[in-house]
Order: C-alpha cells, then sequence, then structure tokens
C-alpha cells in the first residue's frame, strides 16, 4: 500500500524518466564544468539553452514513436 502510495507520487513528478534523466544529466555535466572552470559561463549557458530544448524534443519524439506502436 504504502509503496503504491510512492510510486503515484513520484509519477505525478517523474512522469518521463527518461527526460527526467537526461534533464539531471546535463545539469550535472555543466555544473561540474562550470565549477572546475574548465568552460567559460557563456558556453554553459549555450550549451544549457541547446541541451535542454532537444532533450525535451527526443523525449517527446521517443513518446510519440511509443504512441503510434501501441495503437
Amino acid at each position: 500500500m504504502i509503496g503504491e502510495i510512492f510510486s503515484s507520487l513520484l509519477g505525478l513528478f517523474l512522469d518521463d524518466g527518461f527526460l527526467a534523466v537526461s534533464v539531471l544529466a546535463v545539469v550535472c555535466v555543466i555544473g561540474a564544468l562550470m565549477l572546475t572552470g574548465a568552460a567559460p559561463a557563456w558556453i554553459g549557458g549555450l550549451v544549457l539553452a541547446l541541451a535542454l530544448p532537444a532533450a525535451l524534443a527526443l523525449s517527446v519524439t521517443r513518446s510519440a514513436r511509443r504512441m503510434q506502436r501501441s495503437e
């Protein structure tokens, strides 16, 4: 019972696991680059501005393909 409640609650925030993992990975990599000083701040912002919408588009494309196969 508690497990079902927890999974339902988690599902409210993490509906698409692929999107959640990809966003977390991009933010962690950029954060590590910024903390170590390996890249200037504008590069970090540019990569975030390009990678996060790309992850969203890829997630939507994957979901659409999955829905087409299930029909």
